[in-house]
C-alpha cells in the first residue's frame, strides 16, 4: 500500500484537469471576449473553434472521470513493426487530408509565400523574375512577406529557405504536399525514439508519450499545410534524438540539424529550444558537449543573420521598396516589440490545449513535479530542460494570426509528450492505461468538431480562389473591403503568378488602374462575389478606394468575376441545384 501512496489517481487527475481549463477558459473569455473591445482573428477562431471543443471536453473529462481510473486494455511492446506502421498510416491520411480538408488550398499568407518560393526553386532560381510589363504593379501582385533584396526586379520570399526547399524536393518528387506528412512522421518517428531512451523499462510509458503525439490534432492538421511549424517539430525531435544518443557522430549530427532547422523560415526558433539542453550540459559539467552547441547557435546566427542577407545582396542587389528585416538587431528588436503590443498567452494557450491531447498538459505538471531538483541542479534530470523549454515556448505567446492550434509552440508538442511520459512514470502504476485511452476518445470528439469547423473556415477561400483561378480575364483586382483577410487571395497558380494576374486594388494608384483598364482585360472580384461564398464579413472602408471603385465604374472597367460555365450536361444540373 505504502508503494501505491506515491501514485497520482486518475479520476483527481481528470477532475484537476476540467476545473483547471475551466479556469482558464472563464479568464480567456472575460479578458479577450466581455473587456476587450475589436476581436483579432486568434479570438475569432477561438470563439468559432476552440472554445465550444473545449466546453465539450470539459463536460466529457468531468462525466469519464469517475471511471477513469483501471488498466484499461493491454497495448502491444511499442516495437518498430507496429509504431512505424502506425505513424506512416497518419502521415499518409494527413497527406490526404490537405486535399480533403483544406481541398488543396493554403489559406494564409505564410503558407502561400512557402509555396511560392518553392515553386521557383523548383525551377532551379533563388527567385522569380518580375516580367518587365508587371514591375510597376509588383507590391499589388506580392502584397506581403516579400523580401527587400533586389524586390525592384525580384520576387522573393521573406522567409528563410529550408522549408521551401523541402516543398520543391517533394514537388520534383511528385507532389509537394507530400512535405508536411512526411516532416510528421520523421517527427514522430524520433519521438519514439526519445521515449524508448527515456522509458527503456515502461513501454507503457512509451505509449503514452506517442498516444499523445499520435492524438494532438494540432500536429496533424498543421502536416496537412505548408507551414513551417511541422519542420520545427521534426528537426528538434531528431535533434535531440541525436544529442541523447551521443558520441561525436551524435553532437555533430545534431549540430548540422540545427542550421538546418534555424533556415526553416526564421533563425531564432531552433535556439529557444536548444538553449535550456546546452543550461543542462554545463549543469552536468559536460563542458564539451556545451560549447560545441554553443558554437552551434553562433554559427546559426552567422549563416542565417548575416551570410544568407549577404548572398541575397550579392545574387539579387541590394535593399528596395522596404527596409531589410533579416538583422540579428532587428529580430531581437521585433521581438520584445511584440511582446510588448501582440502578447496573448490567454487566447493563444488555450488555442493549444484545445487542438492537444485534453490530459497532455495535465501529465506535464505531473512531469514537472516528478523533478527531483537537486537531481536537476547536477544535469541529471532531463524534464529540466524540457521543462525550460515549455515554459519558453508558451511565453513566447505572441499573435500568430492563422494557425490550427498555437503553432508558434509548435516545436514544443514533442517536449510536453515527453514531460507527460515523464510524469507518468513517476505518478502512475505500470499498465494502467485507461486514463490514457479515455483521454484519447474525449480528445477525437474534440478534434473531430476542430476539423469541421476548420473545413467550414477554410472552405468558402477556396471556393473564392477557384472562381479567381478560372478567370479568362488578363487581369483580376481583388476589392478586399467587406471581407476578413480577403487579401490573402492575391496568389498566383500553385505559387506562379500568370493569367489571370491577381492584384491588390488597395494598393494601386489612379493612374496604375486607368493603364491597367486601357491595356488589359480586368475583371473585379469584391464583396458581390466572396460574400455568397460565405467569406466572414469584415467592416472596414477606405476612402480613397471607393474614388477608385467610382472610377473603374465610368470607365466600365468594373466587370465583375463569374463562375465558369458548366462544361457538361451534369455539371449544368448540379450548377442549379437539380431543378432543371
Amino acid at each position: 500500500m505504502q508503494a501505491l501512496a506515491r501514485f497520482v489517481d486518475a479520476r483527481r487527475l481528470f477532475l484537476a484537469g476540467a476545473i483547471g481549463l475551466t479556469l482558464w477558459l472563464g479568464a480567456t473569455f472575460l479578458w479577450h471576449v466581455t473587456y476587450r473591445q475589436g476581436l483579432t482573428l486568434a479570438v475569432i477562431l477561438f470563439l468559432d473553434q476552440d472554445f465550444p471543443a473545449l466546453l465539450i471536453g470539459l463536460l466529457l473529462l468531468a462525466l469519464a472521470a469517475p471511471f477513469a481510473e483501471g488498466r484499461g486494455f493491454a497495448l502491444r511492446t511499442p516495437r518498430a513493426r507496429i509504431i512505424v506502421p502506425l505513424i506512416l498510416l497518419f502521415a499518409l491520411v494527413a497527406w490526404a487530408g490537405h486535399y480533403a480538408l483544406f481541398q488543396d488550398y493554403a489559406i494564409s499568407r505564410d503558407e502561400e509565400v512557402a509555396r511560392f518560393a518553392a515553386a521557383y526553386m523548383r525551377e532551379g532560381l533563388f527567385a522569380r523574375p518580375i516580367p518587365p510589363e508587371w514591375e510597376p504593379y509588383r507590391r499589388a501582385i506580392m502584397p506581403e512577406f516579400f523580401s527587400p533584396f533586389g524586390a525592384a526586379d525580384y520576387w522573393t520570399a521573406a522567409y528563410l529557405p529550408v522549408n521551401s526547399a523541402i516543398q520543391a524536393l517533394f514537388w520534383r518528387l511528385g507532389d509537394p504536399n507530400l512535405a508536411g506528412p512526411a516532416l510528421f512522421a520523421i517527427g514522430l518517428i524520433a519521438l519514439w525514439r526519445v521515449a524508448l531512451h527515456l522509458f527503456p523499462e515502461r513501454p507503457d510509458a512509451v505509449w503514452v508519450t506517442m498516444l499523445l503525439g499520435l492524438s494532438s490534432a494540432q500536429l496533424f492538421v498543421t502536416a496537412m499545410t505548408p507551414y513551417a511549424m511541422t519542420g520545427h517539430f521534426a528537426l528538434n525531435m531528431v535533434w535531440l534524438a541525436l544529442v541523447l544518443r551521443g558520441g561525436v557522430v551524435g553532437h555533430l549530427a545534431a549540430g548540422a540539424v540545427a542550421i538546418v532547422a534555424a533556415g526553416l523560415h526564421q533563425w531564432h526558433f531552433p535556439p529557444i529550444f536548444i538553449a535550456p539542453f546546452i543550461l543542462w550540459m554545463l549543469l552536468a559539467r559536460r563542458w564539451t558537449a556545451a560549447a560545441f552547441h554553443a558554437l552551434t547557435l553562433v554559427a546559426i546566427v552567422v549563416v542565417w543573420a548575416k551570410l544568407w542577407p549577404g548572398f541575397l545582396v550579392h545574387m539579387l542587389g541590394p535593399p528596395s521598396d522596404v527596409r531589410p528585416s533579416a538583422g540579428v538587431a532587428d529580430k531581437v528588436g521585433s521581438l520584445f516589440q511584440r511582446l510588448g503590443d501582440r502578447w496573448q498567452p490567454l487566447v493563444n494557450l488555450s488555442r493549444f490545449i484545445a487542438w492537444n491531447d485534453i490530459v497532455m498538459v495535465p501529465l506535464a505538471a505531473l512531469g514537472i513535479a516528478a523533478m527531483r531538483w537537486r537531481e536537476a541542479i547536477r544535469g541529471r534530470e532531463i524534464a529540466l530542460p524540457l521543462a525550460l523549454g515549455c515554459v519558453a515556448g508558451c511565453a513566447l505567446a505572441l499573435a500568430q494570426g492563422y494557425g490550427w492550434g498555437f503553432r508558434y509552440a509548435h516545436g514544443f508538442i514533442g517536449p510536453f509528450c515527453l514531460l507527460a511520459g515523464l510524469g507518468w512514470v513517476r505518478f502512475r502504476p505500470a499498465g494502467a492505461m485507461r486514463p490514457v485511452l479515455l483521454a484519447i476518445g474525449i480528445t477525437a470528439v474534440m478534434g473531430g468538431y476542430l476539423i469541421w469547423r476548420t473545413h467550414a473556415f477554410v472552405e468558402p477561400y477556396a471556393a473564392s480562389h477557384r472562381m479567381i483561378d478560372a478567370s479568362r480575364a488578363d487581369v483580376v483586382l481583388v476589392d478586399p473591403r467587406g471581407g476578413l483577410y480577403v487579401t490573402d487571395l492575391v496568389r498566383g497558380r500553385n505559387g506562379v503568378p500568370g493569367k489571370p494576374m491577381v492584384m491588390n486594388l488597395g494598393m494601386l494608384t489612379l493612374e496604375q488602374v486607368d493603364q491597367l483598364c486601357a491595356t488589359y482585360v480586368v475583371e473585379l472580384f469584391d464583396r458581390a462575389e466572396f460574400r455568397p461564398l460565405g467569406v466572414p464579413l469584415a467592416r472596414w472602408n477606405l476612402g480613397r478606394m471607393d474614388t477608385l471603385r467610382a472610377y473603374m465604374k465610368e470607365a466600365d472597367c468594373d466587370k465583375p468575376v463569374l463562375p465558369p460555365l458548366p462544361e457538361t450536361f451534369d455539371d449544368a444540373m448540379n450548377a442549379a441545384g437539380g431543378v432543371l
